[in-house]
């Protein structure tokens, strides 16, 4: 069978995508990914090897701005060519997994009547998961919160895919590689790919007080802030400071504890490694997502809420402390949690449902 992908615009979009293609290839099916040009998607799906096809998609942005005049005939232009692409390539369905790019691939999926799947990863479902609810077959979603704003859909909760590693030969990620003790409390701080500098800036005026906990730290500031906070840390002892890493997933798995965003991935990546957090929503993502996994987060007893509004170098010390002190208790939370199965789950309920189909037809 052949699967075509809409999924874009963020790694949080995007990479959920490509586990379940990997899911599908791995059962000898084809995928196609559709999404705009010299794009995170097209990056994303060039290093993956999937083949990948151009749409022209305009964010439509929250403020007003000039470009989103601009959006109903970028719109009108990227269903026409999906509707094309998907006459010629005949997909047995079509999944999408958020982001501006799904839009025109679920508008063509469903003026086609090809089967569509959506996989929201955030606990408040994006607008295109919201406006396109009633054409989609099912949504699979990865918070129980998101059901209250998706009342009238087909919902399943499988929980966020992640791409697995299928290197059996790959050797534990150890500290030291970094400079770092292999047998001491780690702490992460992240704040995305491009970095916090909100985030940092609090980090820099509380980092005697971290160490002096018995911490050692990994912080990793992004691009924007490594210059400035480098020159005062590099060097550092108990502190490993960089710009950016494709390593930092395995760095997670030697952590002890967690200062981060609260991005729907990032929440996959801290529960699959069993690590209590400190979560500090970005207060400008869209719907203000990031507040509510973090919220669903707290409520599951695995992490902790902080709002950037009330970020200080003292409360965030307090809340280093208030973990650390309970560590046990977080700890036996993330372990009762069920391993994540979600892409193979998700990708055998959509076989089953188009193997199902085929049988009725026949």
């Amino acid at each position: 069978m052949k699967f075509i992908f809409g999924a874009g615009g963020t790694g949080g979009h995007i990479t959920p995508a490509l586990a379940l293609a990997d899911e599908l290839v791995r059962h000898k099916h084809n995928v196609l990914f559709l999404g705009n040009r010299q794009s995170i998607e097209e990056t994303l799906c060039a290093s993956a090897g999937y083949p990948f096809r151009q749409i022209k998609v305009q964010k439509l942005h929250r403020s007003l701005k000039p470009e989103n005049m601009l959006v109903p005939f970028y719109l009108l232009g990227s269903v026409i060519t999906a509707v094309n692409i998907m006459k010629k390539e005949k997909p047995q369905a079509v999944i999408c997994t958020g982001g501006f790019v799904a839009g025109p691939v679920a508008i063509s999926a469903a003026l086609l009547k090809i089967p569509l799947f959506f996989h929201e990863s955030n606990s408040y479902p994006g607008l295109v998961t919201r406006k396109m609810a009633k054409w989609i077959n099912t949504i699979f979603i990865s918070f129980e919160n998101s059901r209250k704003y998706l009342r009238r859909a087909k919902l399943v909760n499988y929980g966020i895919p992640l791409r697995q590693i299928t290197n059996k030969d790959q050797k534990p990620f150890e500290l030291n590689s970094l400079g770092l003790k292999n047998d001491k409390p780690t702490l992460i701080v992240s704040g995305g790919s491009q970095g916090s500098v909100a985030i940092n800036t609090v980090v820099n005026q509380a980092i005697s007080d971290i160490l002096s906990l018995g911490y050692q730290i990994i912080w990793q500031t992004g691009k924007i802030s490594y210059e400035r906070f480098s020159a005062k840390h590099q060097g550092r002892e108990g502190v490993y400071i960089f710009a950016f890493s494709p390593d930092l997933p395995k760095m997670l798995s030697q952590c002890s504890l967690a200062i981060t965003r609260a991005g729907a991935m990032t929440i996959a990546e801290l529960e699959e490694n069993r690590l209590p957090a400190i979560l500090i929503p970005l207060p400008t993502a869209a719907e203000n997502h990031q507040y509510y996994n973090a919220l669903s987060q707290q409520e599951k007893g695995v992490a902790v809420l902080l709002e950037q509004s009330k970020l200080t170098p003292f409360s965030l010390v307090e809340n280093i402390k208030k973990i650390t002190e309970n560590l046990e208790y977080y700890r036996n939370k993330l372990a009762s949690l069920p391993p994540n199965q979600a892409a193979q789950k998700i990708i055998e309920y959509i076989l089953n449902y188009l193997n199902s189909k085929e049988e009725e037809e026949c």
